[in-house]
């Protein structure tokens, strides 16, 4: 195992040009680590070993998107949760912002109490807290982890949720999916179909048709429509159109479907009104 210890002050950043490393970070005691086992093995191992407040961190790469999470023209605290998407322009200083997302667990004597996300680039204060950094996380691997901490009903899942889909692998979406499918838990697939549709899987919209057509609970089925509503490129709104004309379809179907296509601001949604209107 490869660490390499670092103290960094407040005024003093670990530069990343050229290498992957840890992301911009101040006010932590740093340690660089080479990861060789199981991400799951390595984050149960140091969360018992944990005293006090400590964090641990990785990268993956990020799905392409023109803005990055982070905090607006300051460094964010990870002792406060209040992150944004901005646009990618604010971190113009780091070509890796847009690609690669930062992955930080927190845990207090033992037990792992947080998890926050953002983009690479963004500055980071630890506030004095140990970060162990994690070199060499495969982004399948990462997601395996995340998954089983949505299993468990962790009280970290939503967060865990929004990490997994903003992974740049193929295996985010299909574990979101089959999230959405098959667990039993209906706020659990109602959300998985909302973060579907923010993984860019060409598959999303299919699956999220499935749930609106198949799935037994009436709030999954809003979910459904408001995931439509998300689909990048606005490739759910020609779908949302189709519902809302189908008169084959149930009347609160259809007019939860009118919201999420007027909220979208396609162009022709006054005209849509003025047609309903005539009827």
């Amino acid at each position: 195992m490869r660490v390499v210890s670092m103290t960094l002050g407040a005024h003093l950043f670990l530069s990343v040009a050229g290498f992957a490393g840890p992301p911009l970070i101040e006010n932590a005691d740093l340690e660089v680590v080479s990861s060789q086992s199981s991400l799951g093995s390595q984050v149960e191992t140091w969360t018992e070993t944990v005293q006090g407040t400590a964090w641990l961190g990785w990268h993956v790469p990020m799905v392409d998107r023109d803005q990055v999470l982070c905090c607006q023209n300051q460094a964010c605290s990870l002792e406060s949760t209040h992150r944004h998407f901005v646009s990618s322009s604010a971190r113009s200083g780091s070509p890796r912002a847009a690609e690669i997302l930062v992955i930080l667990l927190r845990a207090t004597d033992g037990q792992l109490e947080e998890m926050q996300i953002y983009s690479d680039g963004c500055r980071l204060d630890a506030g004095g807290s140990n970060l162990i950094w994690l070199e060499g996380v495969q982004p399948e691997e990462s997601v395996t982890f995340l998954d089983r901490l949505i299993e468990a009903d962790s009280k970290i899942e939503d967060e865990a949720l929004m990490a997994m889909a903003l992974h740049a692998t193929p295996t985010a979406a299909e574990r979101l999916a089959g999230m959405a499918r098959q667990s039993p838990d209906p706020d659990l697939r109602g959300e998985a179909l909302f973060w579907l549709s923010h993984t860019g899987a060409s598959t999303a919209s299919e699956v999220i048709l499935l749930a609106l057509a198949e799935d037994p609970d009436a709030e999954v089925k809003d979910q459904a429509l408001f995931a439509l509503s998300q689909l990048p490129d606005q490739e759910g709104i020609p779908l949302l159109l189709e519902i809302l004309r189908d008169r084959s379809r149930p009347a609160a179907v259809r007019e939860e479907a009118f919201f999420w296509y007027v909220q979208s601001g396609d162009e022709e949604a006054l005209d849509l009104i003025a047609e309903i209107l005539r009827d």
